[in-house]
């Protein structure tokens, strides 16, 4: 038997890449005017802040498809697909964090 993590993880973990990037670039186009000519990573919020919004914003989406159902008739929980999402955004952060740093 499958652990929920195998089944999950190579159908989310695409989609929360995508995600992210989508994310990150919606803040940084948000923070773009209020940078007053300074560099738009002084108004970066927060990696674990992110980190946790990709999480929830992930389990939104699982949501909207209707997909949870479907999750939950192949044994995975919602903690297991917040974490897959989260997941997926910690080595990103992880480098925008070494350079803009």
């Amino acid at each position: 038997m499958r652990s929920s993590i195998s089944i999950a993880a190579p159908v989310i973990i695409p989609r929360a890449l995508v995600l992210w990037g989508l994310t990150r670039l919606l803040l940084l186009l948000a923070a773009l005017p209020l940078a007053d000519g300074g560099s738009p990573g002084a108004l970066s919020p927060p990696a674990i802040g992110i980190v946790l919004l990709i999480g929830l914003v992930g389990l939104v989406d699982v949501l909207a498809r209707r997909e949870r159902m479907l999750w939950a008739n192949l044994g995975v929980t919602p903690g297991v697909l917040l974490a897959c999402y989260a997941a997926a955004a910690v080595p990103g952060e992880a480098v925008i964090a070494l350079v803009l740093r």
